[in-house]
């Protein structure tokens, strides 16, 4: 029923108003249109276009990751094929990493058996149609970034901040959701604390958690799960006058950002997602040239692994074994590894993954 009166409704709408914007333009501009549509509310929406308007150049950008084509077996056959058959009716399909192009080129395959993928030139062809799947990470507004965490009110919120800070600091910046993989996280750092006693009193966890979905029962209960995690660390290492594990949980991105300035380990951890922005502001507003301890299953990890500690996001001693390596790094090689971190993020900015998107529908029109 939500299939059928649910998301096929709201696409074709979404479908309605563009087909009437286009051809209300159309007599002012005789080249075809171009419509750039995004993620998974809209996969229905490039087929749609595609009828009323054959000539159109269609690009649709998918932010979350795409699952192999074992996991899209869970949902009925005849959702996936007329998913497949969507996205397969766009002239180009963005995907945040090379992975999810191979797991989106796969699926066409199981479910569109007549479709013919050409792996090389990563294309698959249907109904007449061939369709570019290729990868485009997105990134961060680096002046922006820079610019908001050197304002008055963030420059404040460092001065507060540095005072709760110590000899080593990690941080940390999640909505406070399952996949976020916090808890994890405190457990590797409590790990850390009882293998290497000598840090005890010497390294401070800021972590800024953002509430998330908290009407949510399963939300509600991980939030528990957290604070009952950062209390039993704080308890059993912390002293009267050193806090392992301090929390802010709140919306406040401007605080969070002053945070990234002060850390020498930056964990992200997640489970799996399709990017992480976080791990791209971070090194371009650090000042401690910091580490960047990173989930191998991020979406930004293809990207920055070369400049990072990479992690199983379930392995709790490999995370506890990373972020150690993080603070304890000689001085030339966290400096060289945060230089690098941060020149590949300026030179691949969101400017950048704008750029690439309209260069390809540009050699289409």
């Amino acid at each position: 029923d939500a299939w059928e009166t649910g998301y096929i409704p709201v696409n074709q709408a979404f479908a309605r108003s563009i087909v009437e914007e286009c051809r209300e333009d159309s007599s002012e501009d005789p080249r075809p249109p171009v419509i750039m549509s995004h993620d998974y509310h809209l996969y229905l929406l490039p087929e749609f276009v595609r009828e009323e308007l054959p000539e159109a150049i269609i690009q649709h950008f998918i932010h979350i990751p795409w699952p192999t084509p074992r996991y899209w077996q869970m949902i009925p056959a005849y959702i996936v094929q007329r998913i497949c058959s969507s996205l397969c009716s766009a002239d180009i399909v963005g995907f945040q990493t090379p992975m999810d192009c191979r797991s989106f080129i796969d699926t066409a395959e199981e479910f569109l058996p007549k479709a013919r993928v050409d792996r090389e030139a990563c294309t698959v062809s249907w109904q007449g149609g061939c369709t570019l799947v290729k990868a485009y990470p997105m990134s961060i507004n680096v002046e922006e970034v820079q610019g908001m965490a050197n304002t008055p009110r963030a420059l404040e919120y460092e001065t507060r901040l540095a005072a709760q800070t110590n000899e080593m600091n990690i941080v940390r910046i999640d909505r406070a959701e399952p996949n976020r993989n916090i808890v994890r996280g405190f457990k590797a750092f409590g790990l850390m604390l009882s293998k290497y006693p000598e840090l005890r009193g010497r390294v401070n966890f800021l972590a800024f958690l953002v509430p998330s979905r908290t009407h949510i029962r399963q939300y509600q209960r991980y939030m528990d799960d957290i604070q009952q995690t950062v209390n039993h660390v704080n308890q059993t290492y912390g002293t009267g006058d050193w806090k392992p594990i301090q929390t802010f949980v709140e919306n406040n991105y401007t605080q969070a950002l002053a945070g990234m300035k002060l850390y020498d380990a930056l964990l992200v951890n997640t489970i799996i997602e399709g990017m992480n922005l976080v791990a791209k502001e971070g090194p371009v507003v650090n000042t401690r040239d910091g580490v960047l301890v990173i989930s191998q299953t991020s979406g930004v990890h293809h990207q920055l692994a070369q400049a990072a500690l990479s992690v199983s996001p379930t392995d709790i001693e490999g995370t506890m074994q990373a972020l150690y390596q993080a603070i304890t790094m000689p001085k030339e090689k966290r400096k060289k590894m945060a230089l690098t971190l941060a020149e590949s993020v300026c030179r691949e900015d969101i400017t950048h993954w704008l750029s690439r998107q309209l260069e390809d529908i540009a050699k289409l029109l």
